[in-house]
Formats: structure tokens, C-alpha cells, sequence
């Protein structure tokens, strides 16, 4: 009996040891089903109120396997010490419209993306250093970035291949650009105004230019660099989308979308458009708005412009971006944000849904840390997006 007590109380000596040398090792991953295994065996965690999990991991090489419903099993490598950074990863759907091919590392705080005219190359615009980072497609290897002979300062908020080039604006108020071919550095203009600015191509030797805090839209003359017209508007713009001679103009302060005849370059009517709205594109006699504010894409027909339907998206819609062919659509949610800050990583990732044009989704993938950046390739074979938080690219092939 004494030996069997002392060799009870030198077992639970053991796995109290045992217990104390393991290390709090904090996860986020998704799906948020997501389950941990290792050794065949299920993990439990500590659940936190940030909505991330605190799993209690033995010190040393770990090797750990993820799972969730519907998606594809991944298998991690850790070393396991104290003091470690926290483990982000995501899942990726089984089967779907949607599958990864690759990801890659860009420069800081990558904020747009768009592809060749051939779509042989993707180009990524970056906010938090000089110029643009420019990817081969689908390796995406990094081959080159484009600086500006005077842009040695970062703030590049947008980019767009128009024309044989490609142009980046930058939040000084100027537009560089670039021969599409050589990628050599042609010339730079002062047309923004400066801060936050977007690019949109209209066609014909036109390009729109957004500036958020000005509350402007310029008709840019390609060719000549020169605004042809400019409309101030009395809100904060977020997103413009053009068709048939209509820009639709979000404004984000208002709650509205003005409608600008593309031949005057003048507010043809305002329509209301929910609380919050960011991104817009249209489809066919639709108008799709995203609604930060109640995570949802308000159709609107365009002919009447009242709101006919809405579609719930995943928290903050950021971005839309358009197939070639008009058949699908691409929505950027960043996730819910930071409750101390929205620029910094919220306790879920973001998430980019693809929908058809009755606005029902087709598919839905996860990003990461604020997914930006979003653009259809050329074909609608690829469809590329940023995760801005991260210094991250994603390129999926788009098989719907």
C-alpha cells in the first residue's frame, strides 16, 4: 500500500511538472470551427475575449494539424518556447470557385492591386513605402518595384494600367507613370490635390480621379495628363464605378450615391444608399453598394434607383472589383476591426466573397489581416487581393 502511494504521488509530481513546463501559445486561425490536433489527439484551449484561442503546448518542436468542416486539413511545424508570436493561419475551402495558388511577402502596407493589360503581371501600390511592387503572374515572383525619380516617400494609394502604362497616384497629389513595357519611370503630375486618392479607367483616353478628402472627382485626358473637368461633391468619396456614360459616386459621410453624366461631368441625381457606403460597382442595370456600417451590398436598379435587395457580407465590405465579362463580382471584407483601433489586426481575419449578378454568392474564401487590394485579372481567370495589415498578396484561380 506504501509503495502504491508513493508511486501515485510521484505521478502526480510528474504531470503537475508536466503541466507547468508547457507554454501558452495563442492561435488565430480560420475558419473560426477550426480544431487542433497533435499526435492524433484533439487539443483542448482557453478561449480569450479577444476571440482568440490560448492552446498549452509541451516546449520544443511541435507538430500540430488544423481541420474544420469543408475545408482542407493543414499541417503546422512549430517551436514551441516562451515568448513565441502568435500562430495565424488560415484554411482553404475543399472544393469551390475559388482555389489558392500562391501567396507572397510585399512591401509595407500594400493598399491596391492591379493587373497587366495581358495579365501577365500584377501590381501592387504601397502605402507604407516607395512605389509599387510588381509581381510575375502566377508565380508570383517578385521581379521589380517601381519608384518615381522624386518619389522617395511612400503614401502610394493606388495603381492602374491605362494605355500602355501603368499609374500610381501617391497621397501627395501627384500621378506617376510608367511604359507598361519596360516598366520604365516616364513622368509625374501634380492632379490629386493630395491625400487619399483612387484611379478608375473609363475608356476612350479618360480616367477618373477620386480624392477622399477633398470630396472630388476629376476626368483626367490620359494622353495629355490634364483634368478636363473636376466636380466637387459635399461628402467624403469612397468609391466610383462607371458604365454606359454614369459614374456612381459613393459618398461615405452622406449615405449616398451620386450619379455623375459622364459628358458634363455633373451630378445627374443622389440617390440614398445605406449608412455607411464604401464600394460600389455595377453589373448590367444593377448597382452594387457596400454598406460598412451593416456589413451588407445594397442592390440598387438602376433605373428607378431604389434598393430592391441585400446581400449580408462578412464585416466592413472595402473593396469590389468587376470580371472582364461582367458575370461576377469580388467583395474585400477587412473583418471586424479593433475595438482600440481599427488599424491594427482585429480578432478575425477578413474574408473576400464572390458573387454572381443576382447577388447570390458563389463563393467565399478567407484572407487575412484586412484584406485591401482586390482585382480580376484580364481573362477572369485570377483574382489577386492585398491583406494590409499583413504585407501579404494572395493570387486564386477563379473557376466558377
Amino acid at each position: 500500500m506504501k509503495c502504491a502511494l508513493s508511486l501515485l504521488f510521484g505521478f502526480l509530481i510528474l504531470a503537475t511538472a508536466s503541466a507547468q513546463d508547457r507554454v501558452p501559445v495563442t492561435f488565430k486561425a480560420f475558419p473560426p470551427e477550426y480544431e487542433v490536433f497533435s499526435r492524433g489527439e484533439r487539443l483542448s484551449y482557453s478561449p480569450r475575449d479577444d476571440g482568440l484561442r490560448t492552446y498549452f503546448l509541451p516546449p520544443g518542436p511541435v507538430r500540430v494539424n488544423l481541420t474544420a468542416p469543408g475545408s482542407s486539413p493543414q499541417s503546422l511545424s512549430l517551436d514551441v518556447k516562451a515568448g513565441m508570436a502568435r500562430v495565424e493561419t488560415k484554411l482553404e475551402p475543399r472544393q469551390g470557385a475559388m482555389a489558392l495558388l500562391r501567396e507572397a511577402s510585399t512591401g509595407k502596407l500594400p493598399r491596391s492591386v492591379a493587373f497587366s493589360a495581358d495579365g501577365k503581371q500584377v501590381f501592387v501600390a504601397l502605402q507604407g513605402e516607395p512605389g509599387v511592387d510588381v509581381y510575375d503572374v502566377p508565380s508570383l515572383k517578385k521581379e521589380q518595384r517601381l519608384v518615381p525619380s522624386d518619389g522617395v516617400q511612400g503614401g502610394f494609394t493606388d495603381v492602374l494600367a491605362v494605355g500602355g502604362e501603368v499609374w500610381t497616384v501617391q497621397n501627395d497629389g501627384r500621378v506617376h507613370a510608367f511604359d507598361a513595357k519596360t516598366l520604365a519611370f516616364k513622368d509625374s503630375h501634380a492632379l490629386s490635390g493630395g491625400g487619399n486618392a483612387f484611379l478608375t479607367d473609363l475608356g476612350s483616353g479618360k480616367v477618373a480621379l477620386s480624392n477622399w478628402d477633398l470630396g472630388q472627382v476629376s476626368l483626367i485626358d490620359a494622353a495629355s495628363r490634364k483634368a478636363v473637368s473636376s466636380l466637387s461633391l459635399s461628402g467624403s468619396v469612397r468609391g466610383f464605378a462607371f458604365r454606359q456614360g454614369l459614374g456612381y459616386v459613393t459618398l461615405f459621410d452622406k449615405g449616398q450615391v451620386a450619379v455623375v453624366d459622364a459628358s458634363t461631368w455633373k451630378t445627374k441625381v443622389v440617390w440614398s444608399a445605406g449608412k455607411a457606403p464604401r464600394p460600389v460597382a455595377v453589373l448590367g442595370s444593377v448597382l452594387f453598394v457596400g454598406d460598412m456600417a451593416s456589413a451588407q451590398i445594397n442592390l440598387i436598379d438602376t433605373a428607378t434607383g431604389k434598393v430592391f435587395k441585400t446581400v449580408s457580407v462578412p464585416s466592413n465590405p472595402h473593396a469590389m472589383a468587376v470580371s472582364a465579362d461582367g458575370s461576377l463580382m469580388a467583395v474585400a471584407s477587412r473583418g471586424r476591426n479593433n475595438p482600440s483601433d481599427y488599424q491594427l489586426p482585429g480578432p478575425e481575419f477578413g474574408r473576400v466573397t464572390l458573387l454572381n449578378g443576382k447577388g447570390e454568392v458563389v463563393a467565399s474564401v478567407w484572407g487575412r489581416n484586412q484584406p485591401t487590394g482586390l482585382a480580376f485579372s484580364p481573362d477572369g481567370s485570377y483574382l489577386a487581393f492585398t491583406d494590409f495589415l499583413d504585407n501579404n498578396l494572395e493570387l486564386y484561380r477563379v473557376n466558377p
